[in-house]
């Protein structure tokens, strides 16, 4: 398994820097699926506490990427609020290694580009379907962390599994 972690630059305006994610050899009957890992379970609280001054771009979307960035700012608070801290970010990494090592081909953690774009919706919005959905860690048996993150897929952007007929 490769982990690829680039450095957060240590200027960012909050401790909520990294957005991560996996790549799971075979999930689902699909190769090489990506999922966008996030935390989950933000409270009201830790949103009407969370300043967004310097995390959140507040320039209004323009009508070419209005489609894309059609959330409020609250959306967008959760949205930042949904990173990982650099210690958080570890502890997942460490909880993977050790839970997932043979399923997973890669690891990634990447800061954020701050401001973020105001509209920018969370992870936790999307609404599961046929193929998109949610990957539960928090829900594992012997679950050890003290905060709940998922991984967010998309089956449709991976290619299936094929087997080759057994030829003698």
């Amino acid at each position: 398994m490769q982990i690829q972690i680039t450095p957060a630059t240590g200027n960012e305006p909050t401790n909520r820097v990294y957005s991560m994610y996996i790549i799971i050899r075979s999930f689902k009957g699909r190769k090489n699926v990506q999922a966008h890992l996030f935390r989950y379970g933000i409270s009201s609280e830790d949103l009407s506490k969370f300043d967004p001054t310097g995390c959140i771009d507040t320039i209004e979307p323009t009508s070419s990427n209005k489609a894309y960035l059609s959330g409020s700012m609250e959306d967008t608070k959760h949205m930042v609020l949904e990173s990982f801290t650099e210690k958080e970010r570890d502890a997942v990494i460490q909880y993977l290694k050790k839970r997932y090592v043979s399923r997973l081909d890669f690891i990634e953690a990447t800061p954020l580009s701050f401001p973020v774009p105001k509209g920018t919706m969370p992870l936790c919005s999307i609404p599961e379907g046929k193929s998109m959905g949610f990957i539960r860690f928090e829900n594992m048996p012997g679950y050890p962390l003290p905060f709940s993150f998922r991984g967010f897929y998309d089956l449709d952007q991976h290619e299936p599994i094929t087997y080759e007929p057994h030829t003698p």
